[in-house]
């Protein structure tokens, strides 16, 4: 709010004005002038709009929810006003493109993934990891590469150094970019897979002090060619997809944070019979999504069955997780 500064007329002891009836009059023109002043200053209107600080706290827009790890503590932000992300370097970026795989950074320092933000911009959607050295911003980009697959609209971000993440998945709106997952890796490190609902091309920039890996997606005209990534519950299915045909041996691969990161696989036939069952065990649950694959030795397929992969309910023992429509080779 403004403030105004001004001074009084001056005043004798017996309380009547020296400079006559002069002042009064410039008074009385000057005190609606003040007041109308202050109207506008205080409603934000006209030139001085564009001095205001126009960036939202992430906390106080819906879409900015933080999402609950397993105690229900709160997790760093997700998805931030969209003029937040466009600070990041949105001048200094080089055009788009659809390379199968990229990399870069240097060094090992960043081991903490402290927050993952989203904006909107006009012709594309901004996604920045703002990476850390423990619980402090990092100086600079660590080591990454990047896994793009054009025909199911999955990027995935691997960060081999990072071992710890404040934040575990997210929704990025009803756009482009439906949302993403924090994983930690087969071999090591932390990856970050982002979805997308059509067909995109990327960039990636990289900012210093602090350390922020930006990847901005853009729509590239296209539908995707394989269906998504099946989620249910705590749990996510890479491979197969919903539909896709089988054979002996079977690979199935995903993610969870299903209770003592256990996942259970089913196979049944058309007539709900039972022809595998295994449980395999993900290398996290209670700090992020744990990752898991296994390979099963399938006896003869029906032409149509159905794949379940999850856990029972601590509540009931009821199935929670992913079932999806699979055929026999």
């Amino acid at each position: 709010m403004l403030r105004a500064h001004g001074r009084t007329s001056t005043e004798k002891d017996d309380g009547t004005d020296r400079e006559g009836p002069l002042v009064r009059r410039v008074g009385a023109f000057l005190l609606p002038l003040l007041a109308a002043m202050l109207v506008v200053g205080c409603s934000g209107a006209g030139p001085l709009e564009g001095a205001m600080d126009t960036s939202v706290d992430a906390e106080s827009r819906p879409e900015a929810a933080a999402v609950a790890t397993a105690e229900d503590q709160p997790e760093s932000t997700v998805g931030v006003a969209s003029s937040d992300a466009a600070e990041d370097g949105a001048g200094g970026a080089g055009s788009f493109g659809a390379e199968p795989r990229a990399e870069g950074g240097s060094g090992y320092e960043a081991d903490t993934l402290l927050a993952v933000r989203h904006g909107v911009h006009e012709d594309f959607e901004r996604v920045v990891l703002d990476l850390g050295a423990g619980e402090e911003p990092a100086g600079a980009v660590p080591r990454w590469t990047l896994d793009a697959t054009e025909d199911d609209g999955l990027l995935r971000v691997n960060l081999p150094s990072a071992n710890a993440t404040a934040v575990s998945d997210g929704g990025f709106g009803d756009r482009l970019l439906e949302g993403f997952h924090v994983v930690r890796g087969s071999e090591g490190g932390l990856f970050v897979d982002v979805l997308a609902r059509k067909g995109f091309s990327y960039r990636v920039l990289e900012l210093e002090d602090p350390a922020r890996l930006i990847v901005d997606f853009e729509p590239a005209g296209r539908s995707i060619k394989k269906p998504p990534p099946a989620e249910g519950g705590e749990t996510v299915l890479l491979e197969p997809r919903s539909g896709a045909e089988i054979s002996d041996p079977l690979t199935v691969s995903g993610y969870s944070r299903n209770f003592e990161a256990a996942n259970t696989i089913v196979l049944t036939n058309d007539r709900g019979k039972v022809l595998v069952r295994e449980t395999v065990i993900a290398n996290d649950w209670s700090s992020t999504w744990g990752y898991f694959e296994a390979t099963l030795n399938l006896p003869p397929l029906p032409r149509k069955g159905t794949l379940s992969v999850g856990t029972g309910s601590a509540r009931d023992g009821s199935f929670e997780g992913v079932e999806i429509p699979v055929r026999g080779g």
